[in-house]
């Protein structure tokens, strides 16, 4: 079968858990699976976190906190976005954000029809201006979640902007900002979290009580450069279709934006844009057979890419390639993030549904 597949380790998977508890072991994971797990594979992905005896689960949208629950797993579930209540989601497992006055509003509304009460955590925007409300509001948030019957407040968060740059003065300001936060409630005995995966890479002394890691369980470093205690999760790959000569002065793909200079081998892949493979690796792009690096021929088809393979021997036969993840020290999505001027997470997100997903534990 000619079909590109992400091949996801539950063996790196695993090891990176415990490697970012290990940098801060008081404090409890609360692994982001949105977006599919980040391309993984939510469900997989959360049956393993359960496996691992993690607690509680981050997402974005209304239809994951659905997908989680459907699961049937002993997880709770923190819901990052914009407040939606619905029958369907008010379960005991799920903890909402409190983002407004209004949502405080809205769950007093909903939830005395129901003579019901949600767990929630307020979000403070510190400084990022994104979600979270901001700093003059918290006061009047706080008094009406801790008097209203409906609402179990059980702890305070706020985001970094800049978690990734260790010497940004913006995220001293926000750690003041969350400091000073903390300490106008700690009367309230509620738990407090504001590291991400770059949070907790560069400022362990500020993990709080909870570490929404996103990035770095999937083993990639957000901070750039790659780190060694990290394992790639997925491996990218895609099967060899055809192989031919292409011989001097004859061009290859759409545009013909490639042009032999010599006779060439070529490999045909299949593999493309609507599998995940980013248009901007046209003529840039390399792809990984053994030690060879294989560069990318001419534009990326939606389900084509060319690569040149003159160099690898004949003898040789190429029938798959990756794309990223392996051993190869390049295939690293660091350093492909690196080189395209981009960030990792966009390659893992922008993976298709018609990648078939495998998963080992090896």
């Amino acid at each position: 079968m000619y079909y590109p597949t992400a091949t996801i380790n539950f063996k790196n998977f695993r090891h990176n858990i415990k490697y970012i508890q290990s940098l801060s072991k008081s404090v409890e994971l609360f692994p982001v699976i949105k977006a599919n797990a980040y391309g993984h594979g939510y469900a997989e992905i959360a049956k393993i976190l359960s496996e691992e005896s993690i607690k509680t689960v981050c997402v974005a949208t209304f239809e994951e906190i659905k997908e989680i629950l459907n699961l049937s797993l002993k997880l709770n579930i923190l819901h990052l976005g914009r407040m939606t209540l619905e029958n369907s989601i008010i379960n005991n497992k799920v903890i909402f954000t409190i983002n407004s006055l209004e949502d405080i509003e809205n769950i007093n509304n909903f939830c005395s029809r129901l003579d019901t009460k949600i767990r929630c955590h307020i979000k403070v925007d510190t400084g990022m201006n994104r979600m979270g409300c901001k700093m003059n509001e918290f006061n009047k948030i706080l008094e009406l979640a801790i008097e209203s019957n409906h609402i179990n407040l059980e702890a305070i968060y706020s985001h970094l902007a800049c978690s990734e740059d260790k010497y940004s003065e913006s995220n001293k300001k926000q750690i003041l900002s969350f400091n000073y936060i903390k300490d106008l409630t700690k009367k309230y005995n509620l738990k407090y979290h504001l590291l991400n995966s770059g949070g907790i890479l560069n400022y362990p002394n500020y993990a709080f009580d909870y570490i929404r890691t996103g990035l770095s369980i999937y083993g990639v470093s957000p901070l750039g450069v790659v780190n060694k205690n990290l394992k790639p999760v997925m491996k990218f790959s895609a099967p060899v279709a055809l192989i031919k000569n292409v011989y001097k002065g004859e061009s290859i793909g759409y545009g013909c934006t490639f042009t032999a200079e010599n006779k060439m081998r070529v490999a045909i892949v299949q593999c493309g844009y609507a599998d995940g493979v980013p248009r901007n690796f046209e003529n840039k792009g390399i792809v990984y057979y053994k030690e060879y690096e294989l560069p990318i021929l001419g534009r990326i088809s939606m389900d084509l890419i060319c690569i040149d393979i003159t160099k690898v021997d004949e003898s040789v036969p190429v029938k798959n390639v990756i794309i990223w993840g392996g051993n190869h020290k390049n295939s690293r999505l660091e350093k492909i993030s690196e080189k395209f001027n981009t960030i990792p997470y966009v390659y893992l997100t922008g993976l298709s549904s018609r990648v078939k997903r495998v998963y080992i534990e090896k």
